[in-house]
């Protein structure tokens, strides 16, 4: 699978994610559903950095602006993600952080979707993209089936 197609499906997933979050009833299964969503970011945000963007980098350096930018958003992501996993679900601020999160992972997706993409597209020839597409697969099968400590 072409490595933007594997991005764009990992963002999908987190929007369904959220939207699960949305439709919940009850603290109990929206915990579930932001320990899920917790996970899947943190996966995401890992195999960008370790993977997607060094590729990128590796073809030319002038958009290193965009890709610090992302990291940054990755950064405040896991942020958020944390405070949220110290947070019990009655606290009157829950929610809002939760749609802050929200918010800023699709200005993460905006960004990286309208900015990154296309430059990987552009960049890097169909086997190449293909081969990350198949490294980005793999990093995410390793990091989601690890055990997992913490959040």
């Amino acid at each position: 699978m072409d490595a933007s197609a594997v991005i764009v499906e990992a963002h999908a997933q987190l929007e369904r994610l959220f939207a699960a979050y949305e439709g919940a009833d009850g603290g109990a299964a929206r915990v579930r559903i932001f320990d899920a969503i917790a996970c899947a970011l943190g996966v995401h945000e890992t195999v960008e950095g370790d993977l997607l963007y060094p590729a990128l980098q590796a073809q030319t350096s002038r958009y290193d602006g965009d890709i610090r930018r992302q990291l940054e958003q990755a950064h405040l992501l896991d942020l958020l993600a944390v405070e949220l996993a110290a947070m019990v679900p009655a606290d009157p601020r829950y929610d809002a952080k939760v749609q802050v999160l929200q918010q800023l992972f699709r200005l993460h997706v905006r960004d990286e979707e309208a900015l990154i993409l296309p430059e990987v597209r552009r960049r890097l020839s169909p086997s190449d993209r293909e081969a990350l597409g198949r490294s980005l697969l793999e990093r995410t099968r390793q990091l989601t089936n690890r055990p997992r400590g913490g959040w």
